[in-house]
């Protein structure tokens, strides 16, 4: 079947849900533009906030490991994208890091109007007292007894009504992430929104896509199952890091454009414990409320408050037998902060495809990753035990579980001696690179507005444009950069 239309928009996330939002005038003048998405498209009766029921909202039901398994990437396949399943956490982009970036226009006095546009479209807020839950108090407790300065966490919520599973899809759309704000408003102005379609491969100005069944539970599209050739004047992907650039890959752009999949970043992370004398219930209330970027500049990562459910808290403890059960015994008594680590862009770090045509992530933690892992968990410690916990769990320790008797001996006792790959658990919810911007096609994919180099109707609006790691969570700046491209697409 042959479609045509003006422009199509491939993917329904933060970058290619802003850039549908900011074109949308444009369909109420009569231009055609289609929004397509590989996932499916979930109603709210869908979210029953089970974990294993939930991970039907991620690609690859949410544990898509790196080439060689060491890595569990989770993001989003639905409509809304990662922002159907994150927590709401927006930060924006650090001026010094966009310097460094070096991307020319890019700058903070550029971004700062778009932030502050995007964060009144969807409701960023700070969090107030009546959201801070027993591990959020806990976190700020241990981190005023050791002077390390706690931030507030800026949340996109409206009407939050605290019910704790916010990995796992908002059931009201409190969180007011692309399927609540910015597809509606495209779809109303006249943009079609085309679930359950995966597109192949592009060919100058046409797309071959395949649309598949509307999966029980969830909303039909406009299209029949079947194969499809879409032409259009332009072209906007807006897939992911990891669906843009394999779809740029089966392509066949890599032979031109030599930087296509490399420099990839992944916030590297490890989710750590604390054993509480008194319940925590970290699964009452809103999980994230602060951080601390003490250790941002030097040691490079983030600590935030973190709350996650049974099954992922088990993987994360890298624990087996009596110690297993002895902790998740105490599933109530946790207190969970996430290390989030600054890691390089490597050209080593890519996506490629395999022999079906399929992404892989190949990537290696480097040693200064590992080596900010392990001080993130040393200083996770003394957090822990400064907030009164008995015990804590550190998969890079000499004994994983253990007491307050060995902070004295932190820095050998956890240590990247003790650092296993495949047996430490890190995942990464925060894919970035693989179409980064920059000059020209030697070292990047696309320009500073995320044109194609030597492509002029094909553009890339999400986070495979980033040059280097955000060292936030990343959203926010990909729905900034996605207002550029749109901007640069109007102009």
């Amino acid at each position: 079947m042959n479609k045509e239309y003006d422009l199509i928009i491939v993917g329904s996330g933060a970058g290619g849900a802003t850039v549908a939002s900011r074109l949308a005038p444009l369909a109420k003048q009569g231009v055609r533009i289609a929004l397509l998405e590989a996932g499916p498209h979930f109603s709210n009766r869908y979210f029953t906030q089970r974990e294993i029921e939930m991970f039907d909202l991620f690609y690859d039901r949410g544990a898509w490991p790196t080439a060689d398994g060491a890595v569990t990437v989770s993001f989003g396949k639905a409509v809304g994208g990662s922002t159907l399943m994150y927590t709401g956490v927006t930060f924006r982009l650090p001026d010094d890091v966009c310097r460094q970036w070096g991307v020319e226009g890019l700058t903070p006095e550029d971004l700062a109007p778009r932030f502050a546009r995007l964060e009144k479209e969807v409701n960023v807020m700070t969090p107030g007292p009546e959201m801070v839950n027993e591990n959020n108090r806990l976190f700020r407790k241990g981190c005023e007894a050791l002077d390390l300065p706690v931030k507030d966490i800026q949340l996109n919520l409206d009407g939050c009504e605290q019910m704790g599973f916010c990995n796992l899809g908002c059931v009201r759309h409190h969180k007011q992430g692309t399927a609540a704000v910015q597809v509606p408003q495209a779809v109303a102005a006249g943009v079609e929104l085309v679930p359950n379609c995966e597109v192949r491969r592009i060919a100058g100005h046409t797309l071959e896509a395949t649309v598949k069944s509307t999966p029980p539970g969830t909303e039909p599209g406009p299209w029949s199952p079947g194969e499809y050739r879409i032409s259009a004047r332009q072209i906007v992907l807006a897939g992911g890091t990891v669906g843009s650039t394999a779809l740029l890959l089966r392509s066949g752009f890599e032979r031109e454009l030599p930087a296509l999949g490399k420099y990839v970043t992944i916030h590297p992370a490890m989710t750590v414990y604390g054993i509480h004398p008194q319940k925590v219930e970290a699964f009452r209330g809103f999980p994230k409320v602060y951080y601390t970027d003490a250790f941002s500049e030097k040691e490079g990562f983030y600590l935030e408050t973190a709350f996650y459910y049974p099954f992922i808290t088990a993987k994360n403890t890298a624990l087996w037998g009596t110690e297993l059960t002895h902790v998740m015994q105490r599933y109530d008594r946790l207190m969970g902060i996430i290390i989030l680590a600054h890691d390089e862009a490597l050209a080593t770090n890519r996506i490629r495809l395999d022999s079906k045509g399929l992404p892989q992530l190949k990537y290696q933690l480097s040693e200064r990753s590992i080596e900010a892992l392990c001080d993130g968990q040393r200083r996770a410690s003394r957090i822990f035990f400064a907030a009164g916990c008995e015990q804590v769990v550190m998969p890079n320790a000499r004994q994983i579980l253990f007491g307050p008797n060995a902070t004295d001996e932190l820095d050998s006792f956890i240590s990247p001696r003790h650092f296993l790959p495949n047996k430490t658990p890190i995942a990464s919810a925060h894919l970035q690179g693989g179409c980064r911007m920059g000059q020209g096609p030697e070292d990047s994919v696309c320009d500073s507005r995320g044109r194609v180099h030597g492509h002029p109707h094909l553009f890339v609006a999400d986070g495979s444009l980033f040059p280097q790691s955000a060292h936030v969570n990343p959203y926010l700046t990909i729905m900034a950069l996605a207002d550029r491209v749109a901007e640069g697409m109007v102009a």
